[in-house]
């Protein structure tokens, strides 16, 4: 599992066997069939590379197995807030974590910033499994927030930034609360 910037993307690709076309198809058409899209894959991973995005997938027997991309909105450094989108996983490879793996990813290297992304609602058409697994990797639904979308109702998930306290913080606090008894 990786997760590149744009321009990482670009220097691994030029220097893999397959090259970055190659890599670049697997990953448009994985996406696309996994989504259910029939025909010419969407263009998923230029779109990610023309908008500076992060683009991860997960390699199984050299098979592109899921992927998902990210994208920074606005500018604003003291609230960064991230989209991930377009997470998905190959029908052949559903029920084995690997939506779980790809989330825990973006959130290992981004968790200190918002994280936001739509998922499925449409009654009828929800993508349960996807929202059980954002819900175990700490996004919450916002049922007010939602807009529709090719395939119905999306709502908006959100994953608020973790902090890590220092070590030296948790004494301080625990060595405060004794103090107080």
């Amino acid at each position: 599992m990786v997760i590149l910037s744009s321009e990482e993307f670009k220097t691994q690709e030029s220097q893999r066997q397959l090259g970055k076309q190659g890599l670049t198809q697997e990953i448009n058409l994985q996406s696309s069939r996994a989504f259910g899209h029939t025909g010419t894959p969407s263009p998923t991973v230029e779109t990610a590379l023309s908008e500076n995005s992060y683009i991860s997938y997960l390699l199984v027997n050299d098979r592109v197995a899921a992927s998902a991309f990210g994208k920074f909105d606005g500018t604003d450094s003291k609230h960064k807030t991230m989209y991930i989108h377009s997470i998905s996983v190959s029908v052949e490879f559903r029920g084995q974590g690997l939506c779980k793996q790809i989330t825990d990813e973006f959130i290992k290297k981004f968790g200190n910033h918002i994280l936001y992304l739509t998922v499925r609602t449409q009654e009828g058409n929800e993508n349960i499994s996807g929202i059980k697994c954002y819900e175990k990797n700490g996004f919450i639904m916002l049922n007010e927030v939602y807009r529709d979308h090719y395939d119905g109702k999306n709502n908006a998930m959100i994953r608020l930034p973790t902090h890590k306290r220092s070590s030296n913080t948790k004494r301080k606090t625990k060595r405060h609360k004794k103090k107080r008894r």
